[in-house]
């Protein structure tokens, strides 16, 4: 039986957050405790349910009534008109006046929103290529490569199953120097993810699976820290590669992978 763990550093963990030793230290305790998964796969939830079905209000129209008349009201003269023309003063005004102000407060607004869509976007794919180069590390200097070891995907797939609330796709690749070596639990983005290992040559290549809501997209490649990292959506699924492999052999692993989950 755990001992429940502060909620704010589970909060943090599962928003990757947490600095590299917090994380790590949080990732063994996940590894052997059922109960602290079940408490990070609450949270997790609790995240997408709240960014997926969070609804949004017009402001009241009372409100907005306001608004409307406090702007008319500040372009007024100091000192008003006879009646009938401050009356008609006000109202070409209003009908003038306050809707380009509005339609440009709302084009400001929805302008401001995507940009910060947009960033949250790259703020988060910045955070999971630190965990995709963190776990890779970690798994070849910690010489825990795999969880299990095999070269028949009819393995490794119904242990990874097994241990997941999802069934990855496994793949053996069939190009020249490639061995597959089996696979193992990991973490990214503060959920369980499939790890499947493979040789290319001496070069160690890790290649992250997990369910995901994106839509089909081919490969993106890019440098972090020395390593090559690719990934892309495939029939549901998120896709990291990450190796030190020349860029050749790289893009032909990525390839095989990318070739394998789509004839599957």
């Amino acid at each position: 039986m755990s001992t429940r763990n502060d909620p704010r550093e589970l909060g943090a963990f599962v928003d990757a957050e947490l600095d590299l030793k917090s994380r790590l230290d949080l990732e063994r305790q996940l590894a052997e405790d059922a109960d602290l998964r079940r408490q990070v796969d609450e949270i997790r939830q609790l995240r997408e349910a709240v960014r997926e079905h969070a609804d949004y209000h017009r402001a009241p129209e009372g409100c907005r009534q306001q608004w409307a008349r406090s702007m008319a009201q500040a372009g007024q003269p100091s000192t008003p008109p006879p009646a009938r023309a401050r009356a008609i003063g006000a109202a070409v005004r209003r009908w003038f006046g306050w809707r380009p102000l509005a339609a440009s407060l709302g084009l400001a607004a929805v302008l401001a929103v995507t940009s910060n869509l947009l960033w949250l976007q790259t703020a988060r794919e910045d955070r999971l290529a630190d965990d995709v180069v963190a776990s890779h590390v970690r798994a070849t200097l910690g010489q825990r490569l795999v969880d299990v070891s095999s070269s028949d995907h009819h393995t490794v797939k119904p242990f990874l199953s097994s241990k997941l609330g999802f069934s990855p796709p496994v793949s053996e690749l069939g190009i020249s120097g490639s061995v597959f070596l089996g696979g193992r639990v990991d973490y990214l983005d503060g959920r369980p993810v499939a790890a499947l290992v493979y040789k290319q040559g001496e070069h160690v290549v890790d290649s992250f699976v997990w369910p995901g809501v994106a839509s089909d997209a081919k490969p993106s490649f890019s440098t972090e820290r020395g390593y090559l990292t690719a990934h892309w959506s495939r029939h549901g699924m998120n896709h990291w590669v990450i190796s030190d492999v020349n860029r050749d052999e790289f893009r032909a692993v990525v390839d095989a992978i990318a070739s394998a989950e789509t004839d599957r």
